[in-house]
């Protein structure tokens, strides 16, 4: 019996496949799962690696894409591909570079997997290998999801098939080359989506290249124009952001105003709730990252903490500058 069913679509990445299929393979879930992976046309060692750990899992299955596939996103086609061929009633959709911290993570994910909900998501980390910005900004990511989760930024996110069926799948975003999970939340009404925070449902994904990493981070600015319930979460963002780049600010002008003047009073008081100010946002930043499970050195903390909003200024402007029709099928 399947009761879940795991879909990974995979593009030359037989390297990752051999590391990490394995891992989540070795899942320790009594109801029964499946891995399917949907190869997209890759040139690589994939279908060796394939045909070798089929010869040695019973429960995973294989499918491809033709290479021929140019009108529509290949990889949602082959997301879809892998849903219609789940058994399962559930299907968790993952990626071929990450693998599960935990023996316990379907079990864990399952147990959120009720008749009230329609998608369940768990937090993906990066690798300790992964830059410290990387890490800080995927992780505050997720932590923007926690109240009305409008989008998704990570590769553990489980859909009832039936849901993914009725909805016709990506059908209103298939022009759109990326963004497939990010329609998935986007599409499902907010009260209907589980967030599993336990440590055991986390999968780690490795470290990208520069070259993903920007591509992922562009990817996004894209799609976040055809999101809905955006408007509230990034007007309170940017609120935040605002008032703690002012406080700053307003803060080191004083000290500046007290060098000039001269004035010790004033560079007491400026001084004093500099490091207040530091002491509270490295603090909270702190107690974030170890809720997660992420370990920063102290000091980047406030560094971290005052970069997020200039990462998304930087990859806002740089999309504005890109050519749009990268980022669409024509």
């Amino acid at each position: 019996m399947v009761s879940i069913s795991i879909v990974i679509a995979a593009h030359d990445q037989g390297s990752e496949l051999q590391r990490n299929l394995p891992l989540l393979l070795a899942q320790d879930f009594k109801p029964g799962f499946e891995v399917i992976v949907v190869d997209e046309s890759s040139t690589d060692e994939t279908e060796e690696v394939l045909k070798q750990l089929r010869a040695e899992h019973p429960n995973l299955y294989t499918t491809f894409i033709p290479a021929s596939s140019h009108y529509v996103s290949r990889r949602k086609l082959a997301i879809t591909l892998g849903i219609k061929a789940a058994k399962g009633k559930w299907v968790i959709l993952t990626e071929a570079d990450c693998h599960p911290e935990n023996p316990a993570w379907l079990q864990t994910m399952y147990q959120e997997m009720t008749d009230a909900n329609d998608v369940v998501l768990g937090f993906t980390s990066y690798s300790p290998d992964t830059k410290s910005s990387r890490r800080f900004v995927r992780l505050i990511h997720w932590r923007r999801q926690q109240l009305r989760p409008y989008c998704y930024d990570g590769a553990n996110i489980a859909i009832r098939k039936q849901a993914f069926m009725e909805r016709n799948g990506f059908l209103k975003n298939l022009s759109h080359l990326r963004g497939e999970f990010d329609f998935l939340v986007n599409e499902t009404d907010p009260d209907r989506i589980a967030l599993c925070n336990s440590p055991e449902a986390r999968v780690c994904q490795e470290a990208p290249t520069n070259r993903l990493w920007d591509a992922h981070q562009l990817f996004y600015m894209d799609t976040r124009r055809h999101l809905r319930r955006t408007f509230v979460p990034r007007l309170l963002f940017t609120i935040s952001q605002t008032a703690i780049h002012l406080s700053y600010w307003l803060i080191l002008g004083a000290l500046a105003v007290a060098a000039i003047l001269q004035n010790s009073l004033i560079a007491a008081i400026a001084g004093g709730l500099l490091i207040v100010m530091l002491a509270w946002r490295t603090f909270r930043t702190w107690s974030i990252t170890k809720s997660y499970g992420e370990q920063f050195a102290l000091w980047r903390l406030p560094l971290l903490d005052l970069g997020i909003a200039w990462h998304y200024v930087t990859y806002w402007l740089r999309y504005r500058c890109a050519d749009k029709k990268d980022f669409e099928r024509t």
